[in-house]
């Protein structure tokens, strides 16, 4: 999914990304992909000291802790042109705040709405030339399979060769699958939650 998210985005080398929810499921794999597929500068959210670290140690050159008030304007402090491509899961006014975010063309892709704010989009923020668009691993591997299976063997190639790693934060039993989803909703796992039969 992150994979398809920052290709929706249409990421070219040398561009900024911004990945809120840096250290969530999708979100680690996401500061790890954009740097390797060429961005000058990987900008990262997260929301406790532990998911700050963890988004440095895999890549981001700044972690912003968005439980903070004026989170955003650390992040123009960083990046003063604005931010390319976005990578937000959040949704509500964490949508809002990274359309400000984004530079002239930028690229919002969203994937999720964590909050439970769907809200809307702005359009005054799309007269910059900007885009919004949505992403599902779901709709894409129905528009187009043939560009999941390509991606999915580049994941491959990058899990093997030790490029890219994915962050296990928690394992447990299936029959636990209530406590898994009281710690999701807590936000309390680093990365990826793993339930096993």
């Amino acid at each position: 999914m992150a994979l398809g998210a920052l290709r929706s985005g249409q990421l070219e080398v040398g561009e900024t990304v911004l990945v809120t929810a840096g250290a969530g499921a999708i979100g680690h794999l996401a500061v790890q992909l954009a740097r390797l597929l060429g961005a000058s500068t990987v900008i990262a959210t997260a929301g406790s000291p532990a998911k700050l670290a963890l988004v440095k140690e895999l890549g981001a050159d700044v972690a912003v802790d968005h439980s903070q008030p004026g989170w955003d304007d650390q992040v123009r402090s960083a990046v003063p042109g604005g931010v390319d491509v976005v990578l937000e899961a959040v949704g509500g006014d964490t949508l809002h705040r990274c359309l400000g975010l984004l530079a002239p063309k930028g690229r919002a892709v969203v994937f999720g709405a964590s909050a439970g704010e769907l809200g809307s989009v702005p359009v005054r923020s799309l007269f910059a030339l900007n885009s919004v668009t949505g992403f599902s691993l779901l709709a894409w591997r129905a528009a187009d399979p043939a560009a999941v299976r390509a991606a999915t063997t580049e994941l491959t190639r990058w899990f093997g060769s030790g490029q890219l790693r994915a962050v296990m934060g928690a394992t447990l039993p299936l029959a636990e699958v209530s406590q898994a989803h009281r710690r999701l909703e807590e936000r309390s796992v680093l990365g990826r939650l793993l339930l096993v039969p």
